[in-house]
């Protein structure tokens, strides 16, 4: 896939003000910072969930070691390496789909868990992001508890949609 933005960072793209780094991607020939510290590159991003890309440092950290410890899946049907779980794993007895939190320090299951890019936090699968006042809130049928906005979910089940 082409990339369609590029940075011109003047502050070495440590942070997420950069564009690449904001979209979770290394920057590339065509970006036009100076002195670039963006620790995406040289990653292979495709190969990552977002929240290993988000954790990045924490990943590199990782040792051979490390990545070859078996984890349980939360099913109980296999025990399957780290380095299988950074990004959407199979499981081979029940098919369902489990990846590693780095900020939950466990796996987890596709279905009941998501990685907010905007919080940059995994979240249960009731938490939504609301876009009015940009943070996560539980309850995907109930409005912000933050500023009331409306949930993704709200109303559907009143109007008979569910």
């Amino acid at each position: 896939m082409k990339k369609e933005f590029h940075c011109n960072c003047k502050s070495g793209c440590r942070n997420r003000r950069c564009a690449c780094l904001k979209n979770n991607e290394p920057c590339d020939e065509n970006c036009t910072g100076a002195d670039c510290h963006n620790p995406l590159n040289g990653v292979d991003v495709d190969a990552l969930s977002v929240c290993a890309i988000q954790n990045i440092e924490e990943f590199q950290e990782l040792s051979e070691e490390e990545l070859a410890e078996e984890h349980e899946l939360p099913c109980g049907c296999e025990h399957v390496p780290l380095r299988s779980l950074l990004d959407d794993y199979t499981c081979q007895g029940c098919s369902e789909v489990y990846w590693y939190s780095f900020c939950w320090q466990s796996v987890v299951q596709d279905s009941c868990t998501w990685h907010c890019e905007v919080c940059g936090q995994c979240r249960d699968w009731r938490e939504w992001h609301c876009e009015r006042c940009n943070k996560c809130t539980y309850g995907v049928s109930l409005p912000c508890k933050h500023c009331g906005a409306g949930g993704p979910y709200q109303g559907m089940f009143e109007k008979g949609l569910s």
